[in-house]
Order: structure tokens, then C-alpha cells, then sequence
């Protein structure tokens, strides 16, 4: 499918099992994202996996860091799944990576009566910077274990959040996920949380806004405390 955001025409692929008890918005699309999505279609979840940028925008390395541009086209996705008859009363979850990972938190914080929980792969949520505080959905923090910068920087993020958070740390996997495995792992704790946080109908709706742009956010934080070990339990560890 194609869906007008932000000023741009976006590429989409909408996967819709019957009776999808909820709808999971993925803020880019990859193999990777493929194979999460797959998991959650096993559970009966319908996926949307979008391209935020457009083909020649994907090659401006300042676009595809312009988390407020990021975070202006996933608000226009999420408007445009409300206004579809067979998504409208859907609960809805974002799954972020990277950068993008960053532009899913923006959008929840701007948008909560549209989203109900967020996951977030190897992001960047640190770059979601003012956002964090205001984010209302519950949100997993998925990280690898051989990435301790980024582990560093999500964790950091996490205290910031006043929302349920936590951060959940993936034995031998890196920023990538690029093990089967390790990626398999993500796909389960992304399921599992999905799964909780979702199951419930879409409550009464919250002030919103329709742009990330009023939504100011510090500079890029680049070194923090590492984290405790005892924060690095994923859900279902605890």
C-alpha cells in the first residue's frame, strides 16, 4: 500500500490476519523486520511496515537522522490507520530500530490516545531526547549484549521515562542482531510485550498533536554510567 505522511507518498505492507486483535506499526522495513513481523502474525497480529523515507531521501544521510522529519511521517501513518474503518479501533504498537527506533517514541509521546506500547531493536532512544518524559505507553527496550555503548545509552533512557519501561538485554546478540537466534529472541520478547500491552481496547482519547516539532529534545548524550546488572533482566526474567 501507499499512504500520504508528512508530505511524502510512503511505501507500506499491511499484513491483516483474520480477527487481529491489534496492529503493529513497524517505523522502517528490513529482513530483520520481516522476521519479527512473522512471529507476531503466528499470534495473530496484523503489521503495517513502513518506509518513512522516500527512495532518493534514504540517500541524504541528514535525512535519515532528522528524527523530528521521522517522527512527523509515523504521526501520519498512525492518523491514517485511525481513519480506516478496519483499523480504526484497533490498539496499536510501534516496533522501532536505530534511528527510527527514536522517531517511535517521539510519535507515542505525541500521540498517546493512538498508541498503546512500543518496542524498540538495538535504538538509538536516546535520540528521542525531551519525548522520553512524555511517553505514556508501556515500552521495551530491547538491546545486545555485545553492544554495551548502546546497552549504555537505552538504559540511560529508561530512567528518563516516567511510563512503565524496561530494558531487556539479549545474550550474544549485536547492534544488528544479525544472529538467527539472538533475532529470534527479540521477535519472542517483542510478542510477549505486544501481546500484554496491547490485549486491552483502545481507551478514551488523549490531547494530541499532529506534528513532533513543538517536542524540544537535548543534544545527542554520548556517555552515561553503565548500567545496574539488576536493571538488565528482560520481562519475563524478573
Amino acid at each position: 500500500m501507499r499512504i500520504h505522511a508528512a508530505g511524502a507518498l510512503l511505501d507500506g505492507h499491511l499484513t491483516t490476519p483474520a480477527a487481529a486483535p491489534a496492529l503493529v506499526l513497524f517505523t522502517q522495513s528490513s529482513p530483520r523486520d520481516d522476521a519479527v513481523a512473522g512471529v507476531l502474525h503466528d499470534r495473530g497480529m496484523a503489521t503495517l511496515l513502513i518506509e518513512p523515507l522516500t527512495p532518493p531521501e534514504r540517500a541524504d544521510e541528514g535525512r535519515r537522522f532528522d528524527v523530528d522529519l521521522l517522527a512527523d511521517r509515523v504521526i501520519g501513518v498512525l492518523r491514517k490507520l485511525r481513519a480506516q474503518p478496519v483499523t480504526a479501533r484497533l490498539p496499536i504498537g510501534l516496533f522501532g530500530a536505530g534511528v527510527n527506533a527514536a522517531a517511535a517514541l517521539v510519535a507515542a509521546a505525541a500521540r498517546p490516545g493512538d498508541v498503546q506500547a512500543v518496542v524498540t531493536r538495538g535504538g538509538r532512544a536516546d535520540l528521542a531526547g525531551g519525548a522520553l518524559a512524555q511517553l505514556q505507553a508501556p515500552t521495551l527496550l530491547i538491546v545486545g549484549e555485545r553492544d554495551p555503548r548502546l546497552r549504555t545509552l537505552n538504559e540511560e533512557a529508561r530512567r528518563v521515562m516516567r511510563s512503565r519501561a524496561d530494558l531487556c538485554v539479549i545474550p550474544d546478540g549485536d547492534r544488528f542482531f544479525s544472529d538467527p537466534e539472538a533475532l529470534r529472541q527479540v521477535a519472542i520478547q517483542a510478542g510477549d510485550w505486544f501481546a500484554e500491552h496491547l490485549a486491552a481496547p483502545v481507551p478514551e482519547r488523549a490531547p494530541e498533536v499532529d506534528s513532533a516539532l513543538p517536542l524540544e529534545r537535548p543534544g545527542l548524550l554520548d556517555f552515561f554510567p553503565p548500567p545496574s546488572s539488576a536493571d538488565e533482566r528482560c520481562p519475563d526474567d524478573a
